[in-house]
């Protein structure tokens, strides 16, 4: 007898050989299957369930015997008692790995995490903005003469001639003294 055994995930199909008595979760983090966990192992989350499959499965070309995991445990126990475990399920962070096992991570379970398959390209990013930043001087405010912020910021524009350029380049110089 061997003192590992193949662990199969399924959706994701990833398969690794591991010592018994390794925590089904540990073997999933090892493997980088999409396996949740917030509690640290504990037992207390349940966002680690899992379903083990029994019997013999062809495609994998591995028999699951009724074995496979260890037996169920206290805080499973406690866990399906107080909060509810849905059949057939057991929580990764508790079952043990003690034979070849075929094991299948629910939609529930999983994390989900982004994965961009696009490789990296050079690309020429031409970028037009909707608005631009331009330096201007405006006229301080004077109580002798009552115009607005919006008045003046006109005048002052019409006497720097920005109406006339619509591109920042045009005033990068006056841009750049501030």
């Amino acid at each position: 007898m061997t003192d590992t055994a193949l662990v199969i995930f399924t959706p994701s199909g990833k398969r690794g050989h591991f010592a018994l008595g390794t925590p089904v979760l540990t073997a999933a983090r090892q493997l980088g299957v999409d396996l949740d966990s917030v509690c640290g192992g504990r037992g207390i989350c349940s966002r680690c369930q899992i379903s083990p499959g029994y019997g013999e499965f062809s495609k994998h070309g591995v028999t699951v015997a009724i074995d496979a995991l260890s037996p169920w445990n206290a805080v499973e126990d406690r866990y399906k008692r107080v909060r509810g475990l849905i059949d057939g399920r057991r929580l990764g962070c508790q079952a043990q790995v003690m034979g070849d096992v075929v094991i299948d991570v629910p939609p529930e379970s999983q994390v989900h995490k982004q994965v961009i398959r696009k490789s990296a390209s050079d690309r020429v990013m031409v970028m037009d903005p909707a608005t631009r930043a331009y330096y201007v001087e405006v006229a301080e405010p004077d109580m002798h003469e009552p115009t607005g912020d919006f008045e003046r910021l006109s005048r002052a524009l019409a006497e720097q001639d920005f109406e006339k350029s619509s591109s920042p380049k045009s005033h990068s110089s006056a841009w750049e003294k501030s």
